[in-house]
């Protein structure tokens, strides 16, 4: 059963066209990475999934519902009751955290568990208390974004992703503003969710973690997916002289 369709999906800014017809299917307990060079549309293809950008044309299905699809040519996309119930089942956790400055640790996690999904404030607080636990964060529940580490912010990002228990969860570079040290500690926590059988999406420049930790590798550049396959596949024994020209970097 695929969690995620994309299916022809195109994007252009102005001229330069960043997606050039992709399709993505993602199974219910896959773990995809994207890897590829920077500007290669990696960021957009998850922005587009999450409703952060609109496509030009193509259709995105997820957790069966329908998103966006191409209607005479253009994409025509759900009306806003849709659009609420499709954004729930996805959680995306971004290279530079988006955490709410003004709110604590808790409330960033509540806030949308209250307001949006319509749980009792006692539920809510319950939802978050095993979260912080679960990322290691419980004793820091009042603290402000402010008073965190790189590392800390993130993992707060995460269990907020985890909270409106998603479908799917998109990683935008989850490590890219950290320190080494702090990256391990982020990802450590995205192998356990792996190990739980989490459905996600992860944009990486982390080779050694893409290939330890997904179940297929997709190589994008140009607007395009150029390879993919098992991390054995394509790290190990890559075919396209892109990929290899690529990889051969790391």
């Amino acid at each position: 059963m695929s969690v995620l369709e994309m299916k022809d999906i195109h994007k252009s800014f102005g001229s330069l066209d960043v997606l050039k017809g992709i399709n993505l299917s993602v199974a219910k307990g896959e773990v995809v990475a994207i890897i590829g060079p920077s500007g290669g549309g990696k960021s957009t293809l998850l922005r587009c999934a999450t409703t952060l950008e609109t496509i030009d044309k193509g259709e995105i299905i997820i957790g069966g519902d329908t998103l966006v699809k191409t209607v005479d040519g253009k994409a025509q996309y759900c009306d806003k009751k849709m659009l609420v119930e499709v954004r729930s089942k996805f959680g995306l956790v971004f290279q530079d955290f988006n955490l709410f400055p003004h709110f604590s640790v808790r409330r960033n996690i509540t806030e949308a568990l209250i307001h949006v999904h319509k749980k009792s404030r006692e539920e809510a607080d319950s939802i978050c208390d095993s979260l912080l636990k679960k990322t290691g964060l419980y004793e820091k529940a009042d603290e402000y974004p402010c008073n965190l580490s790189g590392g800390q912010k993130q993992r707060v990002s995460i269990a907020r992703a985890l909270a409106t228990n998603p479908d799917i969860i998109f990683f935008d570079e989850p490590t890219s503003a950290l320190d080494p040290e702090l990256t391990q500690g982020i990802l450590k926590i995205i192998r356990e969710l792996a190990e739980e059988d989490m459905t996600m999406v992860i944009v990486t420049h982390e080779m050694a973690f893409a290939r330890d930790v997904a179940d297929r590798i997709i190589f994008m550049d140009g607007g395009v997916i150029v390879e993919e396959g098992t991390a054995e596949q394509l790290i190990g024994a890559p075919q396209n002289e892109r990929t290899k020209e690529f990889l051969a970097g790391y």
